[in-house]
């Protein structure tokens, strides 16, 4: 069977972000090279960088910007070269040659996706005769072009040159550009083999600049590396955890797959934690196993771990892998992680000392808690307890479910008591760390209704304390006005129009540009048998305080009469478009708040208006509009409102 060796490379595209991968890939198969043999003690692979020629604009000497793209590489390396052995090795896909070092035989198909050919020279010892191979690994059927061998008297060490040339233009944006950043993926990708003391010496050149990549490694491990393994089921992993980045990093035959992020389950390590000596460090873990090795694909890009529910000994998920690993962290760190995590612990309290309807979740969820990173600002860490906070409340509603099974099923009220107590403790401590929040929030909205009243503020700061202006209903959530302030009831309305023009309210076919401060359509009656779509219509009309500068054109009783008498003359429609008759069914309440001023006093009793057993308010009620009206003070509404909630207040300590 051939193989069309174009074909095999087009079947799968490169991810750009495995870039480096065909890098990574070379630099591995010299050191097992030199793995095999070796012309120097530990061996020695040069990687070469080639920028393009093109000259770039030079905005600054440490830019990355500023450098000339990569377009290729030169690897090379002292190890044995492309014998006989090897060079028919290379010429199989899906080799077993190197199977038992996790050689999958395809590495040298990863060159291709991101490169446009790779270039091969190599002087060996075969046979005690030296040789020269060279030859091309191009995109076509065959692979292998200008292929030449030939024998050569030298006395010069051995060596092979891969050169990896032509980046494709779409791979070039993504490949990291500056060396210090390549010699760092380098070693993350490789981390296994640098901790090997046979490691080959790695040298990574760039324009006269030369990075020895090992001394780089002791540089930022500076040898603290520790050893450890850990087993789930059957399956057995070693992990290396060094001081580097705060990552997981899982590796296949001794090369990073895929890396996870730590602070997924210890948001400390988004931040540096600290030694003895105050000198800041994060945490990597490289980890190996059988199980790794054998379900890494191909490319080396992903491994396929088990998903869902475990079936068998041998399978793993990467969550419970990583859980285990993050466990382990937590362990030998303990100290450093702990310092950290109160810290963090204070902040999320201060901000929940500023949110009581969050404070039941320091009870209740305290290591969801602890899971919140400490660098959140305000805005993301209410959003976090927020999600915490309806994982809590969804708890409870199961909860409270269990509880409602049991009063079925269960006579003995003592026994009820005993079992749920807890549980019943739970749901009230929940459900009264909202109603606190939100009594508290009326508390305040009073205390700021009873400041505008003695400062004199202008109609529109009341009306929208009470209702946004130029709203509707449906544009604002529930906690989002305060017509609770008028009448509880007043809350649970269809349709509700702030401050709109009633030819812009869609239950009104209308084309006045009268325009009261608030209208308000109520739910249809639950039993009716006519098509009737509003069981009552609202109007609220606001007055500055202590206005008595009334003309009679803005006398607030016309002005009301005169809303009543549009709504019943204009062609009313329900939300299907369908007509219906206000006049005889359809009862008005009018709202008029304001100041008892002297002229308004007057405008009253002209009205025929009774005053109000309080003292503080009129009403009336016009047959002709089938409107009730009631005339209330300012001090009406503060007062009512504050004695409707008097018991809330009282509860919190808040009187």
């Amino acid at each position: 069977m051939q193989i069309d060796i174009k074909g095999k490379i087009n079947e799968k595209k490169l991810a750009f972000s495995n870039t480096l991968l065909p890098l990574y890939e070379a630099i591995v198969n010299s050191i097992q090279a030199i793995e095999e043999d070796s012309a120097t003690s530990t061996g020695i692979i040069e990687v070469n960088i080639i920028r393009s020629t093109q000259k770039e604009i030079e905005f600054n000497e440490t830019d990355s910007e500023s450098l000339p793209e990569i377009v290729n590489f030169e690897i090379r390396d002292n190890g044995n070269g492309f014998n006989s052995e090897n060079f028919d090795s290379f010429n199989y896909a899906h080799s077993t040659y190197k199977f038992a070092k996790g050689g999958k035989g395809i590495g040298r198909f990863t060159w291709l996706r991101a490169f446009k050919k790779a270039e091969i020279e190599s002087r060996f010892r075969e046979n005690d005769q030296w040789n020269l191979r060279k030859f091309n690994f191009e995109p076509t059927k065959g692979g292998i072009e200008k292929h030449s061998l030939e024998k050569v008297n030298t006395t010069q060490e051995r060596y092979t040159i891969v050169k990896l040339n032509g980046l494709k233009e779409e791979y070039r944006k993504w490949c990291n550009n500056k060396a210090e950043d390549i010699a760092l993926k380098i070693i993350e990708h490789g981390f296994v083999y640098f901790l090997n003391e046979n490691c080959p010496r790695i040298l990574l050149n760039d324009q006269g600049n030369q990075i020895v990549i090992n001394d780089l490694f002791k540089l930022f491990t500076r040898g603290q590396v520790k050893s450890k393994k850990i087993k789930i089921r059957k399956n057995e992993f070693n992990l290396s955890l060094v001081k580097l980045y705060s990552k997981i990093h899982y590796c296949a035959n001794t090369r990073e797959v895929i890396f996870d992020k730590i602070s997924i389950d210890i948001p400390e390590m988004d931040n540096f934690l600290y030694d003895k000596e105050g000198i800041p460090f994060s945490i990597a873990v490289y980890v190996e196993g059988d199980f790794l090795n054998n379900n890494v694909n191909d490319e080396r890009t992903t491994i396929a771990f088990t998903k869902g529910e475990i079936s068998f000994p041998d399978d793993t998920t990467q969550e419970e892998l990583r859980q285990k690993i993050t466990e382990l962290i937590y362990s030998e760190f303990k100290d450093q992680i702990e310092k950290l995590s109160q810290t963090r612990y204070i902040k999320v309290q201060e901000f929940v000392s500023q949110h009581p309807r969050y404070k039941q979740l320091l009870k209740y969820k305290p290591n969801e808690l602890k899971k919140i990173p400490s660098t959140l600002s305000e805005e993301k860490m209410e959003i976090e307890l927020f999600k915490i906070q309806q994982s809590l409340e969804l708890d409870v509603k199961k909860e409270a479910k269990t509880i409602l099974k049991f009063i079925e099923n269960e006579d003995d009220k003592e026994a009820f008591t005993e079992k749920h107590k807890e549980i019943y403790a739970k749901i009230i401590e929940v459900g009264n760390s909202k109603l606190s929040e939100y009594v508290i929030h009326r508390k305040l909205v009073l205390e700021l209704f009873e400041k505008f009243l003695k400062t004199k503020a202008p109609e529109k700061a009341v009306h929208s304390l009470i209702f946004p202006l130029q709203t509707l209903s449906d544009e604002i959530g529930f906690e989002d006005h305060n017509l609770w302030m008028i009448d509880e009831k007043l809350s649970y309305h269809k349709y509700l129009a702030s401050d709109k023009k009633f030819k812009k309210i869609k239950p009104l076919n209308s084309e006045s540009n009268e325009r009261p401060d608030l209208i308000v359509f109520n739910k249809p009656f639950a039993f009716s048998n006519d098509n009737k779509p509003y069981e009552s219509i609202v109007i609220i009309e606001f007055k500055r305080p202590m206005r008595d500068d009334y003309s009679d054109e803005e006398n607030p009783i016309q002005q009301v009469t005169r809303y009543a008498r549009e709504i019943i003359d204009g062609d009313a429609k329900d939300k299907n478009e369908r007509e219906f008759d206000f006049r005889q069914n359809t009862p008005i309440y009018t709202y008029i708040i304001c100041d008892l001023t002297k002229k308004l006093k007057a405008y009253a009793k002209d009205g025929g208006y009774k005053l109000l057993p309080s003292g503080n308010g009129y009403f009336f009620f016009n047959d002709n509009y089938n409107m009730y009206v009631e005339i209330l003070s300012f001090d009406k509404i503060l007062k009512d409102s504050s004695e409707r909630n008097r018991v809330l207040f009282e509860k919190l300590n808040l009187t």
